[in-house]
């Protein structure tokens, strides 16, 4: 008797790979809410950022120790992990700091869509330093976005001062530079792998703040239990965990189906910060927010031609290779 074939849908999804991904967009998108309120509480941005750290790195310490037990690994590291280093001091390091100054002046809402637009500075990198030729209608993507950033702008600016225009630079300059970070980052993940990568990078980065916070000369018989328990949560919950759910689904899903989830960030932080600081929410937002998100998409689309299924990654070939990810694609958080 023969054995019936069923035959396979040609779109398939992996539901727990998008579960995973909503759930770290979600806490992602948490995180500049947070830090208003570790702001409330009498933190400073060195503060804040160093008790991020400080909860987060034993976390990346462990899993470091655990990939270096592979005498494989341990090899690759001696060979590029000092670049590896060097790259998340950057993105890591100076664009979280650049981040954390942004938000005591600005409303979470705009930090978040200002560095959601980090992908227009990977093409500008690209297209001025590397040379490569963008898709048809990108700059005008790109312009978009920053009219609905623009919009948001001329609204916040009557309730939060003329500060706004430095925290929106601050923002900018940490956008840039986490856009700097993906660029350099490609080819040292293609020789390490990302687990490793990202570990060495954490890591790295997570010493230097701490080292940044004994030179600033910051007491920690200052910092109340309440702000200390926020940095607790800003690490795990905001840094550690969503970053492993994102890896989690980038194993199950293309880049294009987590990119394409990850989208929901800007609206679940207007969310967020509507709730528990009671920020304003406008049409000027809803707007800006429709725009910026659109841009982004538009800017990640792959030209016709060579856009893929959205398959998991175990559909796709017989092999289970994957190609690697656009350095605009999702990535870890600053």
């Amino acid at each position: 008797m023969e054995k019936e074939l069923t035959p396979t849908p040609a779109l398939s999804i992996d539901t727990q790979g998008i579960v995973y991904a909503l759930i770290g967009t979600v806490f992602f998108s948490l995180k500049p809410v947070l830090i208003k309120i570790a702001y409330q509480l009498g933190g400073d941005a060195v503060t804040i950022m160093s008790l991020r750290a400080a909860s987060s790195l034993p976390f990346y310490l462990l899993i470091l120790g655990w990939l270096l037990r592979d005498a494989g690994q341990r090899h690759k590291t001696l060979r590029y992990g000092w670049q590896a280093m060097l790259i998340g001091i950057l993105g890591y390091y100076f664009a979280s700091l650049f981040d954390i100054l942004a938000l005591e002046s600005i409303s979470a809402q705009l930090e978040r869509l200002l560095l959601f637009m980090f992908p227009s500075f990977v093409v500008l990198i690209s297209v001025l330093i590397l040379k490569e030729t963008p898709k048809a209608g990108t700059f005008l993507s790109i312009l978009l976005g920053y009219l609905g950033i623009a919009l948001i702008v001329a609204h916040d600016i009557q309730h939060l001062g003329d500060d706004i225009w430095l925290g929106s630079l601050y923002a900018l300059v940490s956008a840039m530079i986490f856009a700097t970070y993906l660029v350099l980052s490609k080819q040292v993940i293609s020789q390490l792998g990302s687990q490793l990568f990202t570990s060495l990078g954490m890591t790295s980065a997570g010493i230097v703040i701490l080292l940044h916070f004994q030179w600033s000369g910051a007491q920690l018989s200052t910092i109340s239990l309440d702000l200390a328990l926020l940095g607790i949560a800003l690490g795990f919950f905001c840094t550690v965990l969503p970053s492993y759910l994102i890896a989690a689904a980038m194993a199950r899903l293309t880049p294009s189906a987590v990119s394409l989830t990850s989208n929901i960030g800007p609206a679940m932080t207007a969310v967020f910060a509507i709730t528990l600081l009671d920020e304003s929410f406008t049409v000027y937002h809803l707007i800006g927010i429709t725009l910026v998100v659109f841009a982004v998409i538009q800017v990640n689309r792959k030209p016709r031609a060579a856009r893929t299924q959205l398959t998991s990654p175990a559909e796709e070939t017989s092999t289970g290779q994957k190609k690697a990810t656009s350095p605009a694609g999702p990535k870890t958080e600053a």
